[in-house]
């Protein structure tokens, strides 16, 4: 949903209120919820005009445009969704010197001041390491309330690990969007795979799942793939996955935000699991 500029009367007491959102070049993707309201769940997707000017400043504008998100929230969680990341041994986390040396290794600066923000997965025994311009990391911390920062794939990988009952062997996970995708895999108690990628057309992403299954050693026609996400992309892409996959289904929606309301359908997945994940 979007279109519908966010005032600060939408929402009477902020304080008990939780805001979470998604950022990345096109967009800002805004989730409110009210963890003691059912049906509460407010989801907006706010484009960032770019058009005149600069990432940062059309970001700026976008949030001040929308007043009913410098409220006092309970708590505020900002998830990024940039190329600028890796997924590190989490060993290296807990060594200031180690986190300099691998980041400037494994994401080498551009000319842009960047921030390094790194991402416990205790579970996964990994670090998501992630680069972002200061300015954005500068105006994120001083406009929300002790805002979270993130990359976008640390709930997905704390989601679809710690929710499997069925363990993880030879499954594959595939988060859809319009225009991109988000694969992952693990081992029994190790990430094997997390990684986005881009797509113009439907046979792109068939062939990035397709080319990701044969990496891992996951082709067998009877490996499972389970799909989130976009529902429009989920439904011209199962079809054709299950010429080659024997088991392709949609990844199951948390029960829990089926009660936050009905705009949790139409959220980001990776916003929408952000919650159980904190």
């Amino acid at each position: 949903m979007s279109g519908t500029v966010l005032g600060k009367d939408i929402i009477s007491e902020p304080r008990m209120w939780n805001l979470a959102m998604r950022l990345n070049s096109a967009a800002l993707d805004v989730m409110l919820y009210n963890g003691s309201r059912p049906d509460s769940l407010l989801y907006r997707r706010i484009p960032l005009d770019t058009s005149s000017l600069t990432w940062i400043k059309a970001l700026e504008e976008t949030v001040y445009d929308n007043p009913l998100l410098l409220g006092d929230f309970n708590s505020s969680h900002i998830i990024i969704d940039t190329t600028r990341v890796a997924a590190v041994p989490d060993e290296i986390s807990a060594d200031t010197d180690m986190q300099e040396t691998v980041a400037d290794m494994l994401l080498p600066d551009d000319d842009t001041a960047e921030e390094l923000i790194i991402s416990r997965i205790p579970s996964l025994s990994v670090a998501m390491m992630m680069k972002i311009p200061e300015e954005t990391a500068t105006f994120l911390r001083r406009t929300f309330n002790n805002p979270a920062i993130t990359h976008h794939l640390t709930p997905l990988c704390r989601y679809f690990f710690n929710n499997s009952k069925l363990g993880h062997t030879g499954r594959v996970y595939v988060n859809l969007r319009q225009k991109s995708l988000d694969i992952l895999a693990f081992g029994n108690d190790c990430l094997l795979l997390a990684n986005t990628f881009e797509f113009d057309n439907i046979a792109d992403a068939v062939y990035y799942i397709m080319a990701c299954r044969e990496t891992l050693g996951c082709s067998d026609r009877n490996n499972e793939v389970l799909l989130a996400g976009n529902a429009e992309v989920r439904e011209e892409l199962t079809p054709i996955l299950r010429e080659y996959i024997g088991y392709v289904m949609p990844a199951i929606f948390p029960s829990t935000m089926f009660k936050a309301g009905k705009e949790a359908l139409t959220a980001p997945f990776d916003l929408i699991v952000l919650p159980l994940c904190e």
